[in-house]
């Protein structure tokens, strides 16, 4: 029985019980850096799940992550029947135990994702300007590959951020815990004059409950603008017909990440047609 499916889909199993709009929450790209550049991120996600058939009452699965956004070129392309600038932005998420020469990955342990998105949707307001929701990352078109797996077109016309690429989402208000903050990187040689806020969203069914709550470093310092983010998301259960004062815990998903290198003159690593 492996212990690695369950930490690296535990976006997944967050999922059951969420409302479907939420699933494609946007809360990962706040600004568009130059062309050819991009941030590398790294991390931990852990999972703790409360379990009454061992003596310790819950069982904890740690892995470390690493995640790489790049701008990876330019295009004028139609949508919503105007053509418009738009980035080829790339996304790579590795989830693995830590060895020495990286994230050991299992083999679903890498996703990569290369989407072209408008470049008037990448905003760092839950509302844009006509107070519609930032919930969706559109796309015009764009492509995956999970492990090592082969290429494939994405049908949908939104890249769904949370929770298959991490557990950021959209977040309908953002507090401001400290408007101007050096948050903890990884890379020991950088630091960022960050905006602290934090944010909080609650998914209920009668059967289950969801609640995402985040801290985010906001920075116009680093491409795409976050520096670090730290997450917690909490899922409940209870019977359909039980009252809500019912809902008891049935895990905890915590994932802490934060910049360990700029990167500069990017290429794409999806070969794509």
């Amino acid at each position: 029985m492996t212990r690695v499916s369950p930490i690296i889909a535990v976006a997944v199993i967050i999922l059951t019980g969420c409302v479907s709009n939420t699933a494609q929450a946007q809360g990962l790209l706040f600004s568009l850096p130059e062309d050819k550049t991009g941030v590398q991120y790294q991390g931990t996600i852990s999972q703790e799940t409360i379990r009454d058939d061992i003596a310790e009452g819950k069982e904890v699965i740690t892995k470390s992550r690493e995640m790489v956004i790049k701008s990876v070129g330019r295009e004028n392309a139609e949508f919503q029947g105007v053509v418009q600038p738009c980035r080829w932005v790339e996304i790579k998420t590795v989830t693995g135990d830590a060895g020495a020469a990286g994230i050991v990955t299992g083999p679903v342990g890498s996703q990569i994702y290369k989407v072209l998105i408008p470049e008037s949707k990448v905003i760092d307001q839950p509302y844009d300007s006509e107070s519609v929701p930032n919930i969706m990352l559109p796309i015009v078109k764009g492509f995956r590959r999970s492990g090592e797996s082969a290429v494939r077109p994405i049908r949908s016309q939104a890249l769904a951020i949370y929770p298959t690429i991490c557990q950021l989402m959209f977040y309908p208000e953002l507090d401001v815990v400290a408007a101007s903050e050096t948050p903890q990187v990884v890379a020991q040689n950088l630091s960022f004059n960050a905006k602290h806020v934090k944010g909080s969203m609650v998914m209920e069914r009668p059967e289950s409950r969801t609640t995402n709550e985040a801290h985010l470093w906001i920075s116009p310092e680093v491409p795409f603008g976050l520096a670090r983010w730290e997450v917690t998301v909490t899922r409940e259960k209870k019977e359909s017909t039980a009252t809500r004062d019912s809902f008891a815990e049935v895990s905890t998903t915590k994932s802490t990440m934060s910049v360990s290198a700029i990167l500069n003159n990017v290429e794409s690593e999806l070969v794509t047609q």
